[in-house]
């Protein structure tokens, strides 16, 4: 009767997290950016910009998710900022983050023009997306990676700055 009665309400609680599952997307713009930086000090930081229509981005999502999983417990945090706009932000973004068991806050731009967003994290970027930025724990930026890459290629420099 135990077993039973533990199945059922293991069962219940599986349901109802699946179902309650709320993906919060908020306005990135350069005091958030800052205080994700500064509350964040002491880690490798890696934003990743991305949105649902870049076939690339969608490609290179997973190996991001590898990373974030390899390096939850470590000095590492992921940051992601949707480039996603209009009818896309929303259901269609909160559906992909579902699908790809992100349950962590992302992202959007919330700068009043994509040119601000570009100065601010790279004034070299030409705002190619995916667009990955990764810093060190002092808050250098040390790596872009323009275009799709590999979780080999993440690795290997989140390594390196986790030392």
């Amino acid at each position: 009767m135990f077993k039973i009665t533990f199945t059922i309400i293991i069962t219940f609680f599986l349901f109802l997290n699946s179902q309650t599952f709320s993906q919060d997307l908020l306005p990135a713009n350069k005091i958030t950016l800052d205080s994700i930086k500064e509350a964040n000090q002491g880690k490798v930081i890696l934003f990743n910009f991305w949105a649902t229509w870049c076939k690339p981005c969608v490609e290179e999502f997973p190996d991001l998710m590898k990373l974030n999983k390899k390096y939850k417990s470590s000095d590492f945090k992921l940051v992601f900022v949707t480039l996603d706009f209009g009818d896309a932000l929303g259901d269609n973004t909160k559906k992909f983050l579902k699908k790809n068991g992100v349950e962590f806050v992302t992202y959007y731009n919330g700068f009043e023009k994509d040119d601000e967003l570009i100065n601010y994290m790279n004034k070299d970027w030409d705002g190619g997306i995916p667009g990955t930025f990764i810093f060190d724990k002092t808050g250098t930026l040390k790596k872009t990676f323009i275009g799709k890459k590999e979780f080999e290629d993440f690795d290997a420099v989140v390594k390196k700055y986790l030392k």
